[in-house]
């Protein structure tokens, strides 16, 4: 996948695990080109094809980001997962029935979803339980 004009991977998005912070990348390149589809006003299928990847790998990864807090015993898997709900709840709010059928979300409620959803939480929530994570993943490497 071609890395997104729209929403382009910066190096203060990094987590600090390579699995994650490629999946945050990959997000980040399903949300352009969704984003282009609206703004270019392609058809519905083609919106909707996005939209649905969109929402696929946005479920899949918070399952592995879960399981991967799980694995390292993180004290605020539930609080994650809770969270993890009311982004993928937003995000499927930008497509709803209207009384002439599918509306999709404007480019700019995507692009406030990418940017004040999506984004902050890969800033404020990933990397914070990832750092409190780090001296455990490194004492455990050290004792291995």
């Amino acid at each position: 996948m071609q890395p997104s004009a729209r929403f382009p991977w910066k190096s203060e998005y990094t987590v600090g695990n390579e699995s994650i912070d490629e999946q945050h990348r990959t997000l980040l390149e399903l949300a352009g080109l969704l984003h282009m589809a609206v703004a270019a006003g392609q058809g519905y299928k083609i919106i909707q094809n996005a939209f649905a990847a969109l929402v696929k790998y946005t479920e899949e990864h918070f399952s592995d980001e879960e399981q991967f807090w799980i694995d390292a015993k993180s004290a605020v898997v539930e609080k994650h997962k809770r969270l993890h709900r009311q982004i993928t709840e937003e995000l499927l709010a930008l497509r709803f029935e209207g009384p002439y059928g599918v509306v999709f979300c404007t480019p700019n409620e995507l692009t406030n979803w990418v940017e004040h959803r999506l984004i902050v939480h890969f800033i404020e929530e990933d990397q914070g339980v990832y750092r409190s994570l780090t001296p455990n993943i490194k004492r455990k490497r050290a004792s291995a």
